[in-house]
């Protein structure tokens, strides 16, 4: 009995032990998958973090490139249903609409946001006689065009096709073109010109046309009936530049044969010293005069046919 107590209490206390160290193994697992539920956890949390940060990466870059895109597209405008229907010609000169037509080629069902408006103010601008000009579109089918032309000054005598004398027309700048649309009359108002000669032998340019324009329209607003006479102005001295040494303007005419002007004074007092000369050889009974010379600062040289010469 007390050995099979002992035995009994051997085997009880045998198992206690074994069901501790069962106990002890049992917690020990359930504490190591706890831990491995977490790691699992955190590795899952940090691989959805890394690719929402990829999401996040790739999502900025491709906003940034769309939106350099539409910066750098240029912005597309829609061109008008309407074609060109008319055209508003305006000028302050003589040009007709019938000339416009063969400087600008439209066809007919040209759209307004066609029109190239720079090449066609080019091709208007290359004619000589057009100064500048002004192409607008005005909506919602009208082409509005308006033209500055040069003011005719002078014309003179060239040798055109076939060796044929031509007339072209010299602009206060200088410019030299063949007129269009000038009345007949107001052509023959326009004295010729012989131009300067430049060392070259040309012609081109044409400088200092303006001092001789003011000269032209002093002498038609003061004396005007002795413009009328006036028929060629001789710029054979006069280079363009007032300030060099013996720079004349010749002028020749069907009462006086040679009127020289100069710089030294201005047109002006020139033109009247003109007057009373004029006055007074037609009170002496106009005496034949062959050159009146009105450069010297405070006199007027003039020469009669006859030889003698007299100051005034």
């Amino acid at each position: 009995m007390i050995g099979g107590s002992k035995n009994k209490g051997s085997t009880s206390a045998g198992e206690n032990q074994t069901w501790r160290g069962l106990d002890g193994g049992s917690k020990r697992t359930r504490i190591n998958s706890s831990q491995s539920r977490k790691r699992r956890q955190v590795q899952a949390l940090k691989l959805l973090g890394a690719f929402l940060v990829c999401i996040c990466l790739i999502s900025t870059v491709v906003w940034a490139i769309v939106a350099f895109n539409e910066r750098e597209e240029p912005i597309q405008i829609t061109t008008p249903s309407k074609p060109v229907e008319k055209i508003l010609f305006d000028t302050n000169g003589v040009l007709p609409t019938s000339w416009l037509g063969t400087v600008v080629e439209l066809r007919r069902d040209t759209a307004m946001m066609e029109i190239d408006i720079h090449t066609m103010k080019q091709q208007l601008e290359a004619h000589g006689q057009v100064k500048s000009a002004s192409i607008e579109r005005q909506f919602p089918n009208a082409l509005k065009i308006d033209l500055k032309e040069h003011e005719p000054i002078l014309r003179m005598r060239v040798m055109g096709v076939n060796d044929r004398a031509e007339v072209r027309i010299i602009s206060r700048e200088g410019t030299i073109y063949k007129g269009i649309g000038y009345p007949r009359a107001t052509l023959n108002r326009l004295p010729f010109v012989l131009p300067y000669q430049h060392s070259e032998g040309g012609i081109l340019p044409m400088r200092g046309i303006g001092q001789v324009a003011e000269l032209l329209e002093e002498t038609r607003r003061t004396q005007a009936n002795f413009y009328k006479t006036w028929e060629l102005v001789s710029l054979k001295h006069y280079s363009g530049n007032p300030e060099l040494p013996g720079q004349v303007i010749e002028v020749r005419s069907s009462m006086v044969p040679r009127i020289i002007f100069g710089f030294n004074t201005s047109f002006a007092q020139q033109l009247d010293r003109l007057a009373v000369i004029l006055n007074y050889v037609q009170s002496r009974g106009n005496p034949a005069i062959k050159r009146i010379d009105l450069t010297l600062p405070k006199d007027a040289a003039v020469q009669f046919e006859s030889g003698r010469i007299s100051t005034f």
